[in-house]
């Protein structure tokens, strides 16, 4: 029972460990999610600065009015790159979008998993709730055995010194009384000594 018991610790153990690592590694994964935040920050500024870059440019053009044309020109240029870039943020966009759609999937995956977990750990403390009540089973049954063996050795003491009592008295008239007495007698040694080899 000892060895059943040192096994399901060892498994606890185990399954303590592996939950650590999973908690290790969402923890990582979350800083990882951190930083492309932070980079998706970053770029969002970047372009925040580079639409302060277009309102200047737009400010000198009101200014130069005159060069309408080639301002014009400059601006289409201008323009087919903000367009270019609104592009590349709105792919940027997308890949955030299926980033995220593939993260919540391994968040639900890993609930699914951490559930696992749990009704395992339940089961687990279920049985080891059976073992206990099976062990405390066989303690009450082992003291009833030892007190049941207790009260028979003290009831064949009992008969034995009887019996001696009886032989010492017709030893002399009932010599065939003796021998079977004494064949009763080896009979109840044998007996105690099974009983005590039992213990």
């Amino acid at each position: 029972m000892e060895a059943l018991l040192q096994q399901i610790l060892v498994k606890l153990d185990k399954i303590e460990t592996n939950v650590g690592q999973f908690q290790l590694e969402v923890r990582s994964r979350f800083e990882q999610m951190d930083k492309r935040f932070e980079q998706i920050d970053q770029r969002f500024e970047q372009i925040d600065k580079r639409f302060e870059e277009i309102d200047q440019r737009f400010k000198q053009i009101d200014k130069r009015f005159a060069q309408v044309d080639e301002r014009f020109a400059e601006m289409n240029k201008r323009f087919a790159q903000v367009d270019e870039r609104f592009v590349q943020m709105e792919k940027r966009f997308a890949t955030i979008e299926v980033r995220l759609a593939t993260m919540e999937a391994r968040l639900e995956r890993l609930e699914k998993e951490m559930e696992a977990v749990n009704g395992r750990l339940d089961r687990l403390e279920n049985e080891m709730a059976n073992v206990k009540g099976r062990l405390e089973r066989v303690e009450r049954e082992l003291c009833e055995v030892k007190e049941a063996l207790f009260r028979l050795e003290n009831q064949v003491a009992d008969d034995v010194h009887a019996l001696l009592k009886n032989i010492d008295k017709k030893v002399e008239e009932k010599g065939f009384q003796i021998y079977a007495l004494n064949k009763r007698l080896l009979h109840v040694e044998g007996a105690i000594e099974q009983i005590q080899s039992q213990e």
